[in-house]
C-alpha cells in the first residue's frame, strides 16, 4: 500500500483472509484461537478500549510503547555514557520512504545548556510538590484528613500507594502489548510470573478486555489520588506566600506533577527496555487478574455498545479471534450490557445532582453551571485528544487522496510524522495535558458534601460514603472521556484530523512537552533502574538474522549481537497485527 501522503512513511497491509468475524454480539466467545486476521505493517505510538474495526488500543498502546523505548535509549546515553552495558544506537523511526535507520543520540557531554536547565528546573518543582503536598497531608490540609479525618500516615501512604499502582498498571500495560510477538516459551522458565501473565492476558480477546478493565483502575487511581491529597480551602503550609500555595496546592499542580512523573514516566521509561523483568512479579500478576475481572464484572459494557452502534454506521464487522458466543453467553453479555447502562445513568445523575447543588471537591467559589459547563468542555477536549491519538494511526487505511485534498487533514498528519522525534514528543505532552484533564473531571465530579448539607439525595450514610470515593465518576470517565471517543475515531478518523481544534491540541501538547516541565523523570528511572537492576530484554532473547522476521528465537540461544533483541524490540510495529483478537505481532 502506497504512503498516505507524499510526506508519511510507506505502510502496508497482509491481506491474509480472516475467518470468523464475530457479529455484534459474539465478540466474548470461547478461548479457542482462529485464523488470524488481516494486519498492518505501520511505521511510527494510553490505549484504546479493544480490537475494534480500522484500529485499536493494542495498536496505539504499541506505538506509545515504542516511543517510549526511543526516549529511553537517550536516556540510557545521556545519563550513563561511561557504562560498559550502553545499549546500541537508538532505532527510532526515520523518515526514509518508510525505512527506519539508526538514529545517533547524545551524552550529556553534548546536551545543551538550555536543556541542563530544562532538567534542573523539573527537579526542582518535582522536589519542591512532593514536600508541598507531605506537608498538607500532615498538616491536615487536605480533604482526606482535614474534613474526612484520615489517619495523616494512612494518608500518605496510600498515596504513594495508589501512585506505585497506578504506575505498575501504566508501564504493565506496554509491556503486556510489547511482548506479545515474543514467544512466550522463550521465557516460560526463565520468568515465570511473566509468563503467568501473558499466558492469560494473550489468550483469545483477553488483552482487550484487560485494556478495558486497566483503564477504569488507572481513572480510579486517579481520583482516589484527588481525593486522598486535595487540598482544602485555603490551604497554607510551610509559611510559604499565598501566591506559591495556590499554585501548587489549590490548583492541583503539585499533585498532578507527582503523578506524572512517580505515577506513570518513571517506570514507564524503565520497562521499555527490561518487560521480562517488569512484569516477572506477583503485583502485574494481580493487576491482570484484576483487570479481567473489573472488565468480566459488566460495570463497563455500555461501552461495547458504543462499538457496536458505530460498527453498525460504518458498516464494517467487529472482529474477534474467538468463536461465535453460545446462547447463554449472549444472554449474560446483553444482561451485563443493561446493567452497566443503568449504573452510568446513576453516575451522570449522583454527578450533576451533586454539581448544582454544589457538593462537590470544585472550588466553592465557581458556580454550577459555570462548573458544569466546564466538565462538558473538558470531555469534549479530553474525547478530542483520546480520538485523535488513534485518528493519527489509522491514516495508513485511508487512500492517499483523502488526505491530500483536505489541507486541514495533511497539515495536522504533517505536523506529527514529517519531523523525527516530533511524534514522541507529541505523546509525551498529550499523556501530561490528559492526567491535567483527568485530574480537573475528578475535582469537578467527586461528590463532597458542604458543612451541614446532609446527604445528597438523602441518601444513608453508608451510600453516602461510597458516592465519595469518586467511583462512579471514574466510570463516567472512562466510557464517556475516553473509550467511547476511541471508537468514534477509529470508524471516523477525518473527523479528528480534519478538525481545527486537532490542529491547537497538536501545537498546544508540543508546547507543554518542550517546557521539559517533566523532564525529572529522567533522573527518577535512571536511579530506580539502579536500585532494582532489570537486565534489559536482549539479555534474554537473542534473535539472529535467520529468525528475526518470525520474531521467534530458541530458549538459551546465545545472543550473537548485542542489538539484534533490541532491534526487534523496538521496531515491533514492523509485524503490526490488527487488534487485541490476533495472535500476530501488533503495534
Amino acid at each position: 500500500m502506497a504512503s498516505t501522503t507524499a510526506d508519511l512513511p510507506t505502510h502496508t497491509i497482509d491481506d491474509t483472509p480472516t475467518k470468523d468475524v464475530a457479529s455484534e454480539g459474539d465478540r466474548e466467545g470461547g478461548d479457542e484461537e482462529l485464523v488470524k486476521p488481516p494486519h498492518l505493517t505501520i511505521g511510527g505510538a494510553d490505549e484504546g478500549p479493544f480490537h475494534h474495526i480500522e484500529i485499536t488500543v493494542e495498536q496505539v498502546d504499541h506505538h506509545l510503547h515504542h516511543d517510549q523505548q526511543c526516549v529511553s535509549q537517550d536516556l540510557d546515553l545521556e545519563l550513563a555514557d561511561e557504562r560498559d552495558d550502553l545499549p546500541p544506537p537508538s532505532h527510532c523511526p526515520r523518515e526514509d520512504d518508510g525505512h527506519y535507520e539508526p538514529t545517533p543520540v547524545s551524552s550529556w557531554r553534548d546536551v545543551s545548556p538550555f536543556t541542563a536547565i530544562r532538567h534542573a528546573l523539573s527537579l526542582a518543582l518535582t522536589l519542591f510538590s512532593i514536600v508541598m503536598i507531605s506537608a498538607a497531608i500532615f498538616t491536615k490540609q487536605t480533604v482526606a484528613t482535614g474534613e474526612k479525618q484520615v489517619p495523616t500516615i494512612l494518608a500518605f501512604i496510600v498515596f504513594w500507594g495508589l501512585l506505585m499502582w497506578l504506575a505498575m498498571m501504566e508501564a504493565g500495560l506496554n509491556c503486556m502489548v510489547g511482548l506479545k510477538p515474543i514467544d512466550s516459551t522463550i521465557y516460560e522458565t526463565t520468568h515465570t510470573k511473566t509468563f503467568a501473565c501473558t499466558k492469560l492476558a494473550h489468550r483469545g480477546d483477553n488483552l482487550e478486555r484487560f485494556i478495558v478493565g486497566r483503564q477504569y483502575l488507572d481513572l480510579s487511581c486517579v481520583f482516589l489520588t484527588s481525593f486522598m491529597v486535595s487540598t482544602i480551602d485555603d490551604a497554607s503550609v510551610l509559611g510559604m506566600p499565598k501566591i506559591v500555595n495556590d499554585i501548587f496546592l489549590a490548583s492541583g499542580l503539585a499533585v498532578i506533577l507527582i503523578t506524572i512523573i512517580f505515577g506513570q514516566l518513571v517506570l514507564v521509561i524503565n520497562a521499555a527496555h527490561s518487560m521480562l523483568d517488569f512484569m516477572n512479579n506477583y503485583v502485574m500478576i494481580a493487576i491482570t487478574y484484576v483487570a479481567l475481572a473489573v472488565e468480566a464484572s459488566g460495570i463497563l459494557h455500555s461501552v461495547y455498545l458504543v462499538q457496536l452502534f458505530f460498527s453498525f454506521v460504518s458498516g464494517k464487522a467487529i472482529e474477534s479471534n474467538e468463536p461465535p458466543k453460545t446462547t447463554g453467553q449472549k444472554v449474560l453479555f446483553w444482561g451485563r450490557m443493561a446493567m452497566s447502562l443503568a449504573i452510568l445513568v446513576i453516575s451522570f445523575v449522583v454527578a450533576l445532582g451533586a454539581l448544582f447543588q454544589n457538593n462537590t471537591t470544585m472550588w466553592s467559589s465557581v458556580p454550577p453551571v459555570v462548573s458544569v459547563i466546564i466538565l462538558v468542555a473538558l470531555i469534549g477536549i479530553g474525547g478530542v485528544m483520546e480520538g485523535l491519538q488513534i485518528a493519527l494511526f489509522a491514516v495508513v487505511h485511508l487512500p492517499a487522496e483523502d488526505i491530500e485534498k483536505n489541507s486541514l487533514a495533511k497539515h495536522n498528519c504533517d505536523l506529527v510524522f514529517t519531523e523525527h522525534g516530533r511524534l514522541q514528543a507529541f505523546l509525551v505532552g498529550r499523556q501530561i495535558v490528559q492526567t491535567v484533564i483527568m485530574f480537573m473531571i475528578a475535582r469537578i465530579t467527586t461528590v463532597q458534601m458542604r458543612d451541614g448539607e446532609g446527604n445528597l439525595f438523602d441518601v444513608g450514610d453508608g451510600m453516602q460514603a461510597f458516592f465519595e470515593t469518586g467511583v462512579l465518576g471514574a466510570l463516567l470517565s472512562t466510557i464517556i472521556a475516553s473509550l467511547s471517543w476511541r471508537i468514534i475515531a477509529s470508524s471516523f478518523p477525518m473527523a479528528f484530523l480534519a478538525n481545527p481544534l486537532s490542529t491547537f491540541i497538536i501545537h498546544f501538547c508540543l508546547l507543554i512537552e518542550g517546557t521539559g516541565i517533566c523532564y525529572s523523570s529522567w533522573l527518577f528511572a535512571f536511579m530506580h533502574q539502579k536500585v532494582v537492576g532489570y537486565e534489559r530484554d536482549d539479555t534474554y532473547i537473542a534473535t539472529d538474522s535467520a529468525n528475526s522476521g518470525a520474531g521467534k528465537s530458541s530458549p538459551g540461544s546465545p545472543k550473537t549481537e548485542r542489538s539484534s533483541a533490541s532491534d526487534h524490540l523496538d521496531l515491533q510495529e514492523l509485524s503490526t497485527a490488527e487488534g487485541s483478537g490476533s495472535d500476530q505481532a501488533m503495534d
